[in-house]
């Protein structure tokens, strides 16, 4: 009972933060308290979203970054998954090469978005491309950091029962970096559809970074508020299908604080 009810306390809360937050910000902007420049109401973000709809652009802006940002998810935490599981198990090919994978992850992304739209061209493949990018380094490192760090009391034990390296992979190495994997895609939900919107910020011809960017040039705040909340909704939504993963991947830590 006192869960629950503390669980209704936070939610009544939320909600009323968020109703402050939509009635200040109707009130400003109504009155001139708030700069219309600068601000816009609820109600004008929702005469935007509605204008944008009816215009049809709306959902092939949304569909657009919607496929760049799960493709390059998928794409780049396999990648960094297996890249971080794999390169601990080969200590050489690791050694030369761990300095210019932590070179390049010092880049700031931006600098190298160019370069994929140079590369992939200004279509899809470029924004798939920078999303995958930003993953692979949110997911490689917490998994490479896992899969350095066994425990070799296990790993020494399979020895003794006569184990191969395949099988300790298996059996120690991969449940072992289970966790980092789930952390992994925790930051890499976020950080995907980060890489979607920079590559459309960049150079682009439909997406929601695209349309933030069209109104931005244009002065059309409303707009700009509309594309800002649904990549809100965006990340909100990939954090909660996550979550959702972790007693798939982790069944028995979630199993441990029941």
């Amino acid at each position: 009972m006192r869960i629950s009810r503390h669980r209704l306390i936070v939610i009544a809360g939320r909600m009323l933060v968020l109703a402050a937050i939509l009635t200040g910000a109707e009130f400003g902007v109504r009155n001139g308290i708030l700069n219309r420049l600068f601000f816009s109401s609820p109600t004008e973000i929702l005469a935007a979203f509605h204008t944008q709809f009816a215009h049809g652009t709306l959902l092939p802006d949304i569909g657009m970054t919607l496929i760049e940002t799960l493709l390059g998810l998928a794409a780049g935490s396999f990648v960094g998954m297996a890249a971080g599981l794999i390169l601990p198990q080969l200590p050489a090919i690791s050694g030369m090469i761990e300095p210019y994978l932590m070179l390049l992850n010092g880049i700031p992304v931006i600098v190298i978005a160019p370069l994929f739209i140079l590369w992939l061209g200004l279509g899809i493949s470029s924004k798939i491309g920078i999303s995958l990018y930003i993953v692979f380094f949110a997911m490689f490192i917490p998994v490479y950091t896992a899969s350095l760090r066994l425990d070799r009391t296990l790993v020494n034990a399979l020895h003794v029962m006569g184990a191969n390296p395949w099988q300790i992979f298996w059996k120690i190495v991969v449940p072992s970096a289970m966790p980092s994997v789930f952390t992994g895609l925790k930051i890499s939900g976020g950080l995907a559809l980060v890489g979607a919107v920079i590559g459309e910020f960049v150079a682009s011809r439909a997406g929601l970074g695209h349309m933030i960017l069209y109104a931005s040039g244009t002065l059309d705040t409303p707009t700009l508020y509309a594309g800002i909340i649904i990549l809100a909704i965006f990340a909100v939504l990939l954090s909660l299908t996550v979550d959702a993963l972790g007693p798939i991947l982790i069944h028995w830590r979630f199993r441990d604080e029941k």
